[in-house]
């Protein structure tokens, strides 16, 4: 028997008879804001509370000095969360709640817990999408998080500690080429964040195991997300695309083919044992592969990326170039 309602989209739910009704806007924005008020307070609270084991807990003044800067940026973004002449969060400029949190990720002067908190503060930004490829600012926004991705401080913590990070920044890394504003990513981007989750991948060689396998589970997640959009790249270069490319409202159109022809390069090259494996030049530092269980995870890997893009991978011109 088909199915009497149809899912219901974000902004509907359920009365108590089974009928949809829209659901008060004003609600969502209140979480948001909850939210964001939450993770601005609980990473407060650690920087003014360093761990003990944190090497500038013994000089409370130093650390205060070096954190000035990150915690007046905190409280400016909380003093604006409840602000009555706020607009709606999906209309305002992302960069404006994302940069405290970005800084913090960024900076080496702020205990690990810190660090992961900010990391879980943009991870719920994204899940809960605050906002989107149409919001102002997007485009600069998502590459900005993956610049502090990449430049991700852990100088002071302890192997525990900083395993807990890596574990957020896998997340986020997986998120972030998921996200809706995803497709507004350039393909350098697109190589950075592949490039991200392979040096944790092969850091976790010398980790616990569950890092090593969140961190292969996340390659293999990216890898997919990535080649999940060859059949739209195709179109975009057989033309069927068409005006959208020109017309304002249609849909953004973001990487394409060219970091996939990188991305997968790069898989292949994972296949020679014993050689110096170095990612597309400028993304990231060379890393040697000579262990047979890589090999293995490579061919995983461009399994993925051939079933996904079986029908594509072959009429695809950037791929027979």
């Amino acid at each position: 028997m088909a199915k009497a309602h149809e899912s219901l989209s974000d902004d509907e739910t359920k009365t108590d008879g089974g009928a949809a009704r829209r659901r008060d806007p004003r609600l969502k924005e209140l979480g948001i804001s909850c939210m964001l008020n939450t993770e601005v307070g609980s990473i407060l609270a650690v920087i003014r509370r360093p761990s003990p084991s944190d090497p500038v807990a013994d000089d409370p003044t130093a650390f205060s000095t070096a954190s000035s800067h990150l915690v007046n940026s905190l409280k400016s973004l909380r003093s604006l969360i409840f602000h009555p002449r706020h607009s709606a969060w999906r209309f305002t400029d992302p960069s404006v709640y994302l940069s405290p949190f970005l800084d913090v990720i960024q900076s080496d002067d702020v205990p690990a817990a810190a660090t992961g908190v900010a990391l879980s503060a943009v991870l719920k930004i994204l899940r809960l999408d605050v906002f989107d490829e149409r919001t102002p600012g997007a485009r600069d926004a998502i590459h900005s998080i993956v610049s502090a991705i990449t430049n991700c401080r852990l100088e002071r913590t302890d192997p525990i500690s900083e395993d807990a990070v890596l574990t957020r920044v896998l997340q986020l890394l997986s998120v972030v080429l998921r996200a809706r504003a995803s497709v507004l990513l350039t393909d350098h981007a697109v190589c950075t964040v592949i490039n991200a989750c392979f040096q944790v991948v092969q850091q976790s060689a010398h980790r616990t195991d569950l890092l090593q396998r969140s961190a292969r589970h996340t390659m293999h997640d990216l890898v997919q997300a990535v080649f999940a959009r060859l059949p739209e790249v195709r179109a975009a270069e057989s033309g069927d695309l068409g005006s959208d490319l020109e017309d304002d409202d249609g849909p953004p159109v973001g990487y394409g083919a060219r970091c996939m022809v990188d991305i997968f390069h790069f898989l292949c090259s994972l296949l020679n044992v014993g050689e110096m494996v170095d990612f597309i030049e400028g993304y990231g530092s060379p890393s040697i592969s000579s262990d047979e269980d890589v090999q293995l995870f490579a061919l995983v890997l461009i399994n993925s990326a051939v079933e996904l893009g079986a029908k594509q991978l072959g009429s695809t011109r950037s791929f027979l170039g």
